[in-house]
């Protein structure tokens, strides 16, 4: 084994700081390049005296040999033994020196067995040097704390006193990491539902249990309906009444107060949905769900892992997790309304344009059930379809923009008319440009009316390089106009519309569109014509 003499070891200029007091800093990477620019930017600063550890092993034993040690930087995935034992081995030492987990590949998984180890902080692969130097900062006063709180423990007698010192420090540092775990968790969901799946899922990672249920009450039908469960069983109820103030669900959703219930000698009901005695359960932590100080739903835990019994810690972290996740449950919910209400009044505004002309009323909600339909033939993914069906109600709002005496035209439009036409779709893209819709439903709105062959309009964008959106609400919209009634000729049949659609793929539309098309028709047709909507009065 080396000695300290020939290890890894990279001290700073001779300045010893504001304060005098140098910060040894042990990095732990089995990449040479990482582990050099980490220590090179840290050498920047008078304060730090770093080392360094190309492994694990290698890394306990300069701790091992250092006079004293303040801040370990691992890096998860290394040859032997990986990063969290290490930082694990390294806590047992002494409890107060600061661990940074560094790992290329982030997951709740890792983040959770880190912060039972000891770390207080995550870097991902690839980082930024101003994260690191924010990790620091925080891992310095981290460790002034403990020290401090280590120096303030050996100066109290009672035993008692001391090991409560450390349970807050402990507790500190605990929601410390659990509210990183949750931040990252929360911070990629996008939608309410995911939303509820992912808060009674993280219920279970942090208190270790098997079932996890989160309620929100409806005020209107009186009572608590079941949004996300994590372990359902067969009877697991989907609502509750409120009346029924026997369950402990329905107690935490009126009272506002958490419970644990701990369900020894078979004393306390440990279900909050069930009247069974639940004894060895191993108990049950509910806590209100608060939007606002106002109650919006129950989370509970039960049936903990490996025999525990649950208790005040997990009522912590239970209540650490909701209280964080109301406030990005409120933000969806208001993005939600939002959306709503923006695409009620687009939509009201597309309906009102319509009806201005018989002939085109309903025709944007027809060429939308089409289009969804033809896009779940070709495979497109919910998000997909979600954008499909909102962009494709929207698709002609630009025509808000063109003359009433040009859209609602008895006859054939003019060339100078069919230009100013054809400016539709960059008004509608310019009207819903700033309303945060999704690049994709602006570029459906945009490339409508693009040809495969290029010839289309307003970008005349060619084959492939049309959205594919675009490409299957272009195929849509000609059918609904094929098989609509104008003012200067009838409406055309379904076989009538496919032929002219089918000799006009390769050159206006995507050949793999109108194959699909044919085997929606066939199957409306099979199915005796139901489902398929038209313009034909």
């Amino acid at each position: 084994m080396k000695d300290i003499s020939t290890m890894r070891h990279s001290r700073v200029r001779t300045g010893t700081g504001s304060m005098g007091i140098r910060y040894r800093v042990l990095i732990v990477e089995d990449d040479p390049m990482v582990l050099q620019s980490i220590a090179t930017y840290l050498q920047h600063f008078d304060k730090y005296e770093v080392y360094q550890a190309a492994n694990a092993i290698e890394g306990l034993a300069m701790i091992e040999q250092m006079e004293q040690c303040d801040c370990v930087l691992a890096d998860v995935n290394m040859p032997g033994m990986n990063g969290i034992c290490f930082i694990s081995q390294v806590k047992k030492k002494d409890p107060s020196i600061v661990a940074v987990i560094i790992t290329g590949q982030p997951s709740m998984d890792i983040t959770v067995e880190s912060m039972r180890a000891g770390a207080s902080d995550f870097l991902t692969k690839p980082f930024k040097f101003d994260q690191l130097q924010i990790s620091m900062e925080r891992m310095e006063m981290e460790r002034r704390i403990l020290r401090e709180n280590r120096t303030l423990a050996e100066k109290v007698e009672a035993k008692k006193e001391i090991e409560e010192v450390k349970r807050k420090l402990q507790k500190k540092v605990k929601e410390q990491a659990a509210l990183f775990a949750i931040s990252e968790a929360l911070s990629r969901i996008r939608n309410t539902q995911d939303m509820y799946r992912e808060v009674v899922s993280l219920a279970t990672v942090l208190t270790d249990t098997r079932r996890s249920r989160l309620w929100v009450v409806n005020h209107e039908q009186e009572c608590l309906l079941l949004m996300g469960a994590r372990g359902m069983t067969s009877d697991t109820a989907e609502a509750v009444d409120l009346k029924r103030r026997e369950l402990s669900c329905v107690q935490v959703a009126m009272d506002g107060i958490p419970l644990l219930l701990s369900g020894r000698n078979g004393s306390q009901r440990t279900d909050s949905c069930r009247h069974e005695e639940t004894a060895a359960s191993g108990g049950e932590v509910l806590v209100p769900f608060k939007i606002r100080k106002e109650i919006f739903g129950v989370l509970s835990v039960s049936h903990p892992r490996n025999g525990k019994r649950l208790c005040e810690e997990d009522l912590f972290l239970l209540h650490l997790l909701a209280e964080r996740a109301s406030l990005s449950v409120e933000n969806l919910l208001l993005y939600d309304s939002v959306s709503f209400n923006l695409n009620s009044t687009l939509r009201a505004l597309v309906r009102s344009l319509e009806a201005k002309d018989p002939y085109t009323k309903l025709h944007s909600q027809r060429v939308t059930e089409v289009a969804v339909e033809l896009a779940v033939l070709l495979g497109s993914s919910q998000d997909e379809l979600d954008s499909l069906r909102f962009a494709g109600h929207l698709h002609d709002i630009g025509k808000i923009g063109i003359r009433d005496q040009i859209l609602m035209k008895p006859g054939r439009l003019t060339r100078d008319e069919f230009d100013i036409i054809k400016t539709h779709p960059v008004i509608g893209e310019e009207i819903v440009g700033h309303l945060g819709l999704l690049p994709c439903e602006k570029a459906i709105i945009r490339h409508h009316h693009e040809r495969w062959d290029g010839n289309g309009y307003p970008d005349g964008l060619r084959g492939r390089c049309i959205p594919r959106l675009s490409r299957i609400l272009a195929v849509a919209d000609t059918y609904d106009a094929i098989t609509s009634r104008r003012p200067y000729r009838k409406a055309g049949t379904s076989e009538e519309a496919l032929a002219e659609i089918r000799r006009n793929a390769g050159q206006q539309f995507d050949p793999d569109v109108v194959q699909v098309l044919e085997i929606y028709l066939s199957d409306y047709h099979g199915s005796g014509g139901h489902g398929i909507v038209s313009g034909r009065n």
